[in-house]
């Protein structure tokens, strides 16, 4: 190969290399042109919406709908706690306090039993007793005895509810479902609620900040001026188009 062939050949590489060069800088000042057009047309939409939108404010100050307070209150969320419920269980037959357990099927002998905790209140039918008196032994409160109590509801079901907020009630004997605790309704456990924090009582005031509180002061109004700047920076701000007031009318 002779030297003015090498020299040939480094001169087409030099173009090649030049014109490489040429269309990245061009393909990078094309991106460039492109942001920029992209950038004005979003901040000409948000411009044009926000003019609209404070075109509106306007209207409605010369309109008269002013007075508004400068401070905005906002919903208070009520605190809550979680309070332990005593377990309670409900028959399901409709009893009255003068029905015969025999008439409900409960032979003489037959024992019914409450446990709730580790106790337990053991009772055994004579033959001739009635509801009322089942309810009568279950809420004697004798030592080692349940601590429930028995009172029929207004539809006449048996009402059995703990003393205390964790024991669980459970409800046994060969005659339990005659009062409406039969298999799936004889265990009965605590349960929560959820109830609003009771509120502390303020400290009674003294005499002399009660004078203090009887003087009024007047409550402080956004004037037109006021609320259409006011106005005008928030819908800039949630627009995304940073600026005042002046800057964008200008």
């Amino acid at each position: 190969m002779s030297i003015g062939s090498i020299g040939s050949n480094t001169s087409f590489w030099q173009q090649d290399i030049a014109a490489a060069d040429a269309v990245n800088n061009a393909m990078a000042a094309a991106e460039a042109n492109l942001g920029k057009g992209l950038a004005r047309i979003a901040n000409s939409t948000a411009l044009h919406r926000v003019n609209t939108q404070l075109s509106q404010e306007i209207q409605n100050v010369l309109s008269g709908n002013t007075g508004q307070p400068l401070s905005s209150t906002t919903a208070s969320t009520t605190a809550t706690q979680t309070i332990p419920v005593a377990a309670t269980g409900t028959g399901t037959a409709a009893l009255s306090t003068n029905t015969s357990l025999s008439l409900l099927g409960v032979l003489a002998g037959g024992k019914i039993s409450v446990t709730a905790g580790m106790h337990t209140t053991s009772y055994t039918s004579t033959g001739t007793d009635t509801v009322g008196d089942l309810i009568k032994a279950i809420n004697t409160n004798s030592f080692g005895s349940a601590q429930v109590t028995a009172a029929l509801s207004s539809h006449g079901n048996l009402v059995l509810t703990s003393k205390n907020t964790t024991d669980v009630i459970l409800i046994g004997g060969l005659y339990a479902s005659n009062l409406g605790f039969g298999v799936g309704n004889q265990t009965f456990k605590p349960t929560k609620k959820t109830a609003p924090v009771a509120s502390t009582p303020a400290p009674a005031a003294t005499t002399s900040a009660t004078t203090s509180s009887n003087t009024k002061t007047a409550k402080s109004y956004a004037t037109p001026t006021t609320e259409m700047a006011s106005s005008a920076a928030s819908l800039l701000a949630g627009s995304g188009v940073a600026g005042s007031l002046v800057n964008m009318l200008a």
